[in-house]
């Protein structure tokens, strides 16, 4: 598969970023490289191999769920660089175009 420009082009505008020329031939480049050796690594025969999900065996690493009494309102707002009696005051976010 073969990255042009214009793809790159349309990516970086989807994630609203502005290239510079250099920087769209050098992310096309860079981008073709990585698929040709994708494209490689298809060549490859892989049906010996099981599939996993990891590179290591894992086991949950997330703690056990237990019942805890919540933090008091007060507490958890204590800390807060601006606060309206018990919520966080932060500045409005309003997008104008």
């Amino acid at each position: 598969m073969k990255i042009t420009r214009d793809v790159v082009e349309h990516v970086a505008h989807l994630g609203r970023l502005e290239l510079e020329p250099e920087e769209i031939e050098l992310y096309t480049a860079q981008i073709n490289s990585i698929l040709e050796y994708m494209d490689q690594l298809n060549t490859l025969d892989t049906t010996a191999i099981e599939p996993t999900t990891h590179a290591i065996p894992m086991v949950n690493v997330l703690r056990d769920d237990r019942v805890v009494e919540p933090l008091a309102t007060e507490a958890s707002v204590r800390n807060a660089p601006a606060r309206k009696e018990t919520f966080f005051k932060v500045p409005p976010v309003i997008e104008v175009e």
